[in-house]
């Protein structure tokens, strides 16, 4: 019939774990082989399953982009990945150490101009891009932090100093 288009099934068999992959031979040690074998019975199957867990483990230990953390006296500071979250409108990101840093904000500001800050921000950055991702977890966090009935947040001021040069 003009104009009905041919459906035309794909050749071959299926991808075998729903992706395109490729045959390879390897040497592994027997203890190696049965350990794999006692997760399942096909070792490609075995193996694709070892690394989808090891990447799952890898990033759920991965450090936090935001999380409070204690400070003492049942008070915490917000502290996240500098890496990520920099460059917020109003806020000082105070360094700690290795991928850490707390949130200083300007006088007079609290809470609320913290999530603005956050909200104007993601609409600067690119979206899929990792810093995309960190202040949109980081927008998502703040609004549970806000929601939580146990949480109080009140401003305090810090005192930065500087060395001159």
């Amino acid at each position: 019939m003009p104009g009905t288009k041919v459906r035309r099934s794909r050749r071959g068999r299926p991808h075998k774990y729903g992706q395109p992959s490729e045959v390879v031979a390897l040497t592994l040690p027997k203890d190696v082989i049965a350990a794999l074998r006692a997760t399942h019975a096909d070792l490609g199957w075995a193996i694709v399953n070892l690394v989808g867990k090891t990447h799952e483990r890898a990033r759920r230990s991965a450090p936090d982009d935001v999380q409070l953390v204690d400070v003492g006296g049942g008070a915490s500071l917000i502290v996240v990945n500098p890496a990520f979250i920099q460059r917020l409108p109003t806020v000082q990101i105070v360094p700690l150490g290795d991928h850490k840093a707390f949130l200083a904000l300007e006088p007079g500001r609290g809470m609320a101009d913290l999530e603005i800050a956050v909200l104007d921000h993601l609409e600067r950055l690119r979206p899929g891009t990792p810093e995309r991702r960190a202040a949109e977890r980081f927008r998502q966090q703040l609004r549970a932090w806000r929601r939580d009935p146990r949480l109080d947040f009140e401003s305090r001021s810090i005192i930065l100093v500087s060395m001159s040069r």
